[in-house]
């Protein structure tokens, strides 16, 4: 079996390298071989150099994120607002139909919005940093047919 084994790779050996030293072809099958050595390696440089990259910034971001949560400096009720408002816009279909007001760190949410949409927002409002409570003045609809600032 060993000697099979060998015998197959010499085999291949000898006719990659009958392919690549060919009299007629063989500097072209080199040249179009170190081309495409350079490419691959250029290729993982590059794929290196965004991956470091990448990171890079996502540690700078969990320093800064860390740090945010150790400081105990008040935050401003406007900060606030528009930290709750950032957010809203991932949970609800009309972010814009909804009123923000912060009084003291109290969140005061009003304005028409979709039933199905309520729990989310008040669990993404509630997890905002510097929100002390959430007060939910929201008139609640079904569907948003017929309803100003719920396009439909």
């Amino acid at each position: 079996m060993k000697k099979t084994v060998a015998g197959v790779g010499g085999l291949s050996i000898g006719a990659a390298l009958m392919y690549l030293f060919d009299p007629e072809l063989g500097a072209r099958r080199r040249a179009l071989l170190r081309d495409k050595f350079r490419h691959v390696a250029h290729s993982a440089g590059e794929k290196l150099d965004v991956k470091s990259r990448d990171a890079g910034n996502r540690l700078h971001g969990l320093v800064a994120r860390t740090k945010s949560l150790l400081e105990t400096q008040p935050v401003s009720d406007d900060v606030v607002a528009e930290r709750v408002r950032s957010r809203i816009g991932h949970v609800v279909s009309h972010p814009g139909s909804i009123d923000v007001t912060v009084e003291d760190g109290r969140v005061i949410l009003a304005g028409p919005a979709l039933t199905r949409e309520l729990d989310p927002l008040l669990a993404e409002v509630e997890r905002v940093r510097g929100v002390a409570g959430v007060e939910n003045r929201l008139d609640l609809h079904e569907d948003p047919g017929g309803v100003p600032g719920l396009p439909g």
